[in-house]
Parts: structure tokens; C-alpha cells; sequence
């Protein structure tokens, strides 16, 4: 397309003498320009100024040009003090908007209900604070108000964590008060001065004398640990000892540690190594009030405790340690002399066979756990509710099976598979199996060797793992007729697989006329809580299919009553 071009037209100019003599400008030869300006609007605005761009301003255009110049200096001089005094208004404004603000909070406090509540009833609060946390410090309430502060003093109990020890960790500085909800006590002035805090109340003392490598000791180490244990002998008449702890991470120490004279009659509970001869003498002659007792057993010392003088021990906890611990006959003797023991658990250990025909009998027992142990003598249990088996071997079960009548709940987690005990009992069981990697192996290994001979009935099953197939999951639930609460924890590998197999038939048929059997008819209840965030696809896939086969199967020949799944904060129901 060419573009049209612009042409100049020459302009006869007439005789000099017909000028005008006003007129002093020269006559230019007129340019046509190409398009037309417009009349109106930016095209007018812009022929305008284009005009005066081009021709020379006239001397009364200049002088109008400097009184616009004059008001505009005078117009923008007005703006700016009016800015200056709005912004100096705004400011006022916000320095009376934080100080009504503070008047306000101030007369809000005062009027506030927590002015009426008296000192004993925040004592109580502050005692339910440190004692549900126990990392909580009584030091935090101190530094609210001066009522919080008054309450929190006059609370004894917030004050009776105590750690008595010569040594400091490296982590903490010197001026520091508490850690790990203990106030530490490595110096005299800061025992008597917490005991005083304290005073009347059940204290729960952690003795901590072992030197470790990420430890600070301010002195000689056992010159101080001395003079604690003095100021604390001193102070018996009315020392009140709760629970005691002894916490290190070498137990050599508290063998030279002497505790003659020391009594402990309101002693409850009781952390304690093998390791402390002189202690664990004076607990065995003067605690006949113990109710709970974690016994940890050092390789090579000996058993030698006698249950008897503690007629109120219901709870047993004997550990062994980082490595099985190899016991006998002398741990049967120390746990069977419990006249009342109810819960016992057996970490680390490894219980031989015993002589002739004795074995582990606890009338009074109900709920049993052993962690990292080798089990091999026989079990007289009458009374066992609860067996809890976690990394456990029972190499001899094969031919002993273990019998118990009262057990309603199994727990079995990540044991090996061909290890696990023969298990029979009277009534109906809860199930509770978990592992991370022999899931499927370990609910073979239940099937054949307790359920499928008739030596259990299940109820209630609890299935925890990170991934399961649905052929797996649901030959195991076909062949558990009684089942009626179940819940499963993690993810099913194809899960529209197993769903069809819960209601009879595939669920994306047009007809919901069931094919076969649907399993676990006796399905009252079901529980799904997934191990995948409920964003991925896997498991909205799953959720899916499980909303989907919970309603058919609630308008089937065996109704469910309840179907809910876990979104991470409360269980959602799908019917």
C-alpha cells in the first residue's frame, strides 16, 4: 500500500508595497498536511499545541505563561503546608488512638474475671499446667504479672520437679533454671532454696551424678554430691519423695554413692538401675507405699529383689538395657513375690527355660508387653487380658502353646516371621497387628497357627502398614467369619479390588445385584485411616471406593452400621 505524499503548493506573493506595516512576519509557503486534525477530543488538544510549538509566542502569551507559573508555585506551596498539617493531624491522631488503646487494656484487665479468681484457684491451674506438660517451667507463669506470680509461688507443687546433680550440660548456661520441666539444683544455695520453695509438697527427685561428655561439673564432683545428699538427709523429717529418678548416661556412678540413713515412705514411684546397691536397699526397708517400679538390669548384677514388703506394687517394669539381657529363675522369684502385681513389662530380656516344671505364674496379672525379648518358659496367666508381643521371639511355643483364658486383646508388632507364640483363649479376641514390612507374611503366619485351628475367635481387627494388596487383605479377612470391628491403617494397593470384594460384585456394574458373597459378613463397623495425605491421588481413589462400597453395602443383605475415615484431626462418617 503507498503511502500518500504530502505536496507543497507555491504561494504567489504580492508587490512589497501592498504589505501591510504591521505585519513584520514573512509569508511561509503553506504546508497541507496529510490528514485533517480533528476538532475535538486529543486530535484538537495536540493541532493546538503543535500551533504554538511552531509559531513564536506573542509578548502577551509570555506573560500570561509567567502568572501561571507564579500560581502554580503558589497552588503546589499551599498543597505541601496542607500535607504537612494533615500528616501532623494523622499523627496526633495515632499517638491518642495507642494511648486510649492502652487506657483501654488497662481498665479491661482490671475489669476482667481473672481479677476475681483467687490465689488458691490459680495455684490449682498452675499445678494441672506443669504437671500435664513436663516440659513446662513454673519460671514462665512467674514472669505474667505479680498476681500470677504471688499464685505461683504459693503453689508448692509446680515446685517439686528437682534435679540434684553436680554437673551442668553444655547446652545450658549457668543462670539458667530449669530444663526439661527439673529445676537443677547443682549447688547447695540452689537445693535449699527449691526445697524451701517446695516445702510440704510430694517432691519428684531425679538423681543425676554421672559425668558425660556433654556435661560442665563446677567443681569437685564428688565433694558436691555429697553435700547434696547431705542437705537432703537433713531435711527428711519433712522431705515428702513422690516419684525418684535415677538418670545418667552411665550407671557407674551410683555405685559409690552412698544412701544410708535415707528414708522414703511416701515414695509412689520409682526409676532405678540394678547399679544402686545402697538405694535400692533403702527403697526395698522403707517404701511400702510404691505402686510403680522401672527396674533397669545391668549384665552381671543380680536379681536380688524382694516384692513382698510392697504390698501396693501393681505396675512392673524391668529392662535390660540396649542388648537382651539373659535372666532366670531369680527374675521369676523377684516378679512372682508381688502379691498384687497387675501390669508387667519385660523390655530386652531373655527369660531361659526353667528347672523342672515351673513357670511365670501371676494370678493377679492382666495386661502383659514384651519388647525385644526371647521368651522361653512357660506362662501361667489365668487372669491376662491384654498380651502386647513387639520384636519378641518365642522359640519353644511350637510345642508349649501358651494358654489364656481371660485374653480379649492381641497386640503383635513387627515380629519375625516364625517366631510367633501359640495363642489360645476362651472368648472373642481384638486384633491389633502393625508392621512395616512382613505384614502379609505375619497374617499368614496368625491364620495358620491361631485362627484356622479354631484356637481364636477375632471381633475386633486392627490392621496397620504402608502398603497391603487386596488379594492379601482380603483372603485374611474372608476366613474371619466373626469379625465385626475393623480398622486399617495405611494404604491398599488397588483398593477397587478390595472394595468389590467387601460388597459381592464390581462396583462400576450398572446392576448391584451381588455375584458372590461379599467377606466379612458379621461387619458391623469399619475404619479407614489413610497413611497418604488425602490430596495425593492414591488415596482419593481409595476414599472413593470406600464411600462408594460402604453405602451399597449398607443398603445390602448384611448391613454395616458405622463407616468413617480419618482426615487427620477427627474421624468423618461416610453414611
Amino acid at each position: 500500500m503507498n503511502r500518500q505524499r504530502r505536496t507543497i503548493v507555491p504561494k504567489k506573493y504580492a508587490e512589497s508595497s501592498d504589505l501591510s506595516d504591521d505585519d513584520n512576519a514573512e509569508e511561509l509557503e503553506e504546508v497541507k498536511p496529510r490528514h485533517k486534525a480533528k476538532k475535538n477530543g486529543i486530535g484538537k488538544m495536540f493541532h493546538r499545541n503543535l500551533e504554538a510549538v511552531i509559531r513564536s509566542p506573542t509578548s502577551a502569551e509570555v506573560e500570561q505563561a509567567k502568572k501561571n507559573v507564579q500560581y502554580g508555585i503558589e497552588t503546589l506551596n499551599q498543597i505541601e503546608r496542607e500535607l504537612k498539617e494533615t500528616r501532623a493531624r494523622l499523627a496526633n491522631l495515632e499517638q491518642r488512638q495507642e494511648a486510649v488503646q492502652r487506657d483501654l487494656d488497662l481498665n479491661r484487665s482490671i475489669a476482667s474475671n481473672l481479677r476475681s479468681i483467687p490465689d488458691d484457684i490459680f495455684s490449682l491451674i498452675f499445678e494441672y499446667y506443669v504437671e500435664s506438660d513436663t516440659w513446662a517451667s513454673p519460671w514462665v507463669l512467674m514472669g505474667v504479672c505479680r498476681q500470677w506470680r504471688a499464685a505461683a509461688i504459693q503453689a508448692r507443687r509446680i515446685w517439686s520437679r528437682i534435679s540434684v546433680t553436680h554437673a551442668v550440660h553444655t547446652s545450658q548456661r549457668p543462670h539458667e533454671r530449669t530444663r526439661l520441666g527439673y529445676e537443677i539444683c547443682h549447688t547447695v544455695p540452689l537445693l535449699e532454696r527449691a526445697l524451701d520453695r517446695a516445702a510440704g509438697a510430694p517432691l519428684h527427685l531425679c538423681f543425676n551424678f554421672g559425668h558425660s561428655p556433654h556435661s560442665n561439673v563446677y567443681g569437685d564432683k564428688d565433694m558436691i554430691s555429697r553435700q547434696l545428699l547431705k542437705v537432703l538427709q537433713e531435711t527428711k523429717a519433712y522431705l515428702r519423695i513422690y516419684e525418684l529418678e535415677t538418670k545418667s548416661t552411665s550407671t557407674d556412678w551410683i555405685k559409690n554413692v552412698e544412701f544410708d540413713g535415707f528414708e522414703f515412705p511416701a515414695l509412689e514411684k520409682a526409676w532405678l538401675t540394678t547399679s544402686s546397691k545402697s538405694l535400692n536397699e533403702r527403697i526395698k526397708k522403707t517404701s511400702s507405699r510404691l505402686r510403680w517400679l522401672n527396674l533397669g538390669i545391668s549384665p552381671g548384677d543380680a536379681l536380688d529383689w524382694d516384692l513382698s514388703g510392697m504390698p501396693r506394687l501393681v505396675d512392673l517394669w524391668l529392662s535390660g538395657g540396649s542388648g537382651r539381657v539373659s535372666c532366670g529363675i531369680e527374675m521369676v522369684e523377684m516378679i512372682q513375690s508381688s502379691p498384687c502385681l497387675t501390669d508387667l513389662k519385660l523390655w530386652h530380656v531373655k527369660l531361659a527355660p526353667l528347672p523342672g516344671d515351673v513357670s511365670l505364674s501371676i494370678p493377679s496379672l492382666l495386661t502383659l508387653e514384651f519388647y525385644d525379648a526371647e521368651i522361653e518358659c512357660k506362662l501361667d496367666l489365668p487372669s491376662l487380658r491384654k498380651l502386647a508381643i513387639n520384636l519378641s521371639m518365642f522359640p519353644s511355643s511350637g510345642s508349649v502353646p501358651l494358654v489364656f483364658p481371660a485374653l480379649t486383646t492381641l497386640v503383635i508388632k513387627d515380629c519375625e516371621t516364625g517366631i510367633l507364640p501359640h495363642i489360645r483363649a476362651s472368648g472373642p479376641l481384638k486384633f491389633d497387628i502393625s508392621s512395616f514390612a512382613a505384614l502379609e507374611s505375619m497374617m499368614m503366619k496368625i491364620m495358620d497357627d491361631m485362627i484356622l485351628p479354631g484356637q481364636l475367635s477375632v471381633r475386633g481387627l486392627c490392621l496397620s502398614t504402608h502398603s497391603i494388596s487386596p488379594e492379601s487383605l482380603s483372603d485374611f479377612l474372608s476366613k474371619v467369619p466373626d469379625l465385626e470391628d475393623f480398622e486399617f491403617q495405611g494404604s491398599i494397593i488397588s483398593p477397587k479390588i478390595f472394595f468389590a470384594d467387601l460388597v459381592g460384585h464390581s462396583l462400576t456394574a450398572k446392576t448391584n445385584s451381588a455375584n458372590r458373597d461379599p467377606i466379612c459378613k458379621s461387619l458391623q463397623r469399619f475404619k479407614l485411616g489413610v497413611s497418604l495425605p488425602l490430596s495425593s491421588s492414591n488415596t482419593k481413589a481409595m476414599m472413593r471406593w470406600f464411600e462408594a462400597a460402604m453405602k451399597i453395602r449398607k443398603k445390602g443383605r448384611h448391613p454395616i452400621k458405622e463407616a468413617s475415615y480419618y482426615d487427620g484431626d477427627a474421624w468423618i462418617s461416610v453414611l
